[in-house]
């Protein structure tokens, strides 16, 4: 019996073991937040649809290039007074006609519009791409965000509940103290209150981790109620070296690699080929043409072929057409594309004094950044020494209980302090990153 009893415990330790380990949460990391965003945002989606649709617009340009065939059979009944071809003479019958035509035709010179309308649709996707990208970086940095986030309010909880700890076992000490008759009951009750406080603080900081993850969740499009647990990240501030380059120089060369930049550039070359495409409207257009074909009669007794062989006939030839006046509509054509290009060229400077400014803002917060967390860490330095020298003086009875509480407050506050600040700069230095390299590596 004890051996059958050995066995059933063993079977159950090793079945709860299993289900322990298929109820393992996935930890994400913060490129594969990134890259799992990217790749299921539904707004990259859409864009990606433009590419496609660009390369189609490619293929027509192309295709302008090309000659238009077309094909056509007709096939009639007349009924009513005609000459008969056989008799010759005019009687009321019905006669069957059809004819058939094959015919060519090919843009031979229309303005050089076919070549700027191809450039044209080339550049188009290029755009597109850039805009794609731009939409891509945008997310990294809204994912990095809020990955930072959680990992905040994570090492948030987990300084709280440190913290709670500490006052449980402080008012074990004081319980012992108190029924020795070294300190007064009210030590007792104003610890009581502190770990009171301690559980709510703690319970607010699990709220907000929740929140950070559901936030996570809904940029990463996952469901509200799957697991998801981020690995924490241990900062690394080798980047620091960014703030001792010059301004001048990181503006430089964010303004050289940014995707929103080559798009406005992109968008600009655009303009200058729809000017050209407008313009192709008062050349004259040239066109050669050839046209082939035969028909038959159902009231004439020759054979089919034989008719179709002895009425084929073929026409070839070229066509010009010249604009004289078409109510000024190729001129402000001409003038409306001359003010589109106008404002792609403004709306590039606009982008590049945007950009600049929004560098040299995130390079005085990561300078400020950094000047607060070395700040911070002699913070907690201080108020860690501070709290030692008045938890000892608690325990011997030198200090009171409001003394000991003040000291573990702020230096809790420090503490959380410290992580903002970490994090925060941690944020700033890859926002510069994602600025100067056009990606955030981990």
């Amino acid at each position: 019996m004890n051996q059958l009893i050995k066995i059933g415990i063993c079977f159950f330790a090793s079945t709860f073991i299993t289900l322990c380990a298929q109820e393992k949460k996935e930890l994400w990391t913060l490129k594969e937040c990134m890259d799992y965003a990217v790749a299921n945002n539904l707004q990259v989606k859409i864009q990606e649809l433009g590419l496609d649709e660009a390369e189609i617009n490619i293929l027509n340009a192309q295709g302008n290039y090309l000659p238009s065939i077309s094909g056509n059979a007709t096939n009639t009944w007349n009924s009513g007074l005609s000459r008969n071809p056989i008799t010759n003479t005019n009687e009321r019958l019905t006669v069957r006609n059809s004819s058939y035509s094959l015919g060519a035709n090919i843009a031979v010179f229309s303005g050089l519009q076919n070549y700027h309308r191809l450039q044209s649709a080339k550049l188009q996707k290029i755009a597109n791409q850039y805009n794609i990208d731009t939409t891509k970086d945008n997310i990294r940095l809204q994912i990095a965000n809020s990955y930072l986030q959680i990992v905040i309010q994570q090492e948030n909880l987990e300084v709280l509940k440190a913290q709670h700890l500490i006052t449980l076992e402080q008012l074990k000490i004081t319980q012992q103290l108190v029924d020795a008759g070294n300190l007064p009951r009210g030590d007792i009750l104003t610890l009581q209150a502190t770990s009171a406080t301690d559980l709510q603080n703690i319970a607010n900081a699990e709220n907000s981790v929740i929140i950070s993850k559901t936030a996570m969740k809904q940029l990463l499009n996952l469901d509200f109620d799957s697991v998801f647990e981020v690995k924490s990240i241990e900062p690394s501030f080798n980047d620091l070296a960014v703030l001792e380059k010059p301004i001048t120089t990181i503006i430089g060369t964010v303004l050289g690699v940014r995707n929103e930049v080559k798009l406005a550039e992109k968008n600009l070359e655009i303009s200058e080929q729809q000017i050209e495409i407008s313009k192709g409207n008062l050349y004259p257009s040239v066109s050669a043409f050839a046209n082939a074909g035969s028909s038959e009669s159902g009231g004439i007794n020759d054979p089919f072929f034989t008719q179709i062989d002895e009425n084929f006939g073929f026409n070839y030839g070229l066509s010009v057409a010249v604009p004289i006046f078409n109510r000024f509509q190729t001129k402000n054509s001409v003038l409306q594309s001359k003010i589109n290009k106008e404002r792609n060229e403004l709306q590039l400077e606009q982008v590049k004094q945007r950009l600049s400014r929004d560098v040299y803002q995130a390079y005085l917060d990561a300078q400020a950044s950094n000047k607060a967390y070395e700040a911070s860490k002699l913070a907690v330095t201080a108020n860690a020494q501070a709290y030692e020298y008045a938890k000892s003086r608690y325990e011997v009875g030198i200090s009171n209980s409001i003394d000991f509480t003040q000291a573990k407050i702020v230096y809790q506050n420090s503490q959380i302090q410290l992580i903002q600040s970490k994090y925060d700069l941690l944020f700033r230095l890859k926002l510069l990153e994602l600025y100067i390299e056009g990606k955030i590596e981990k």
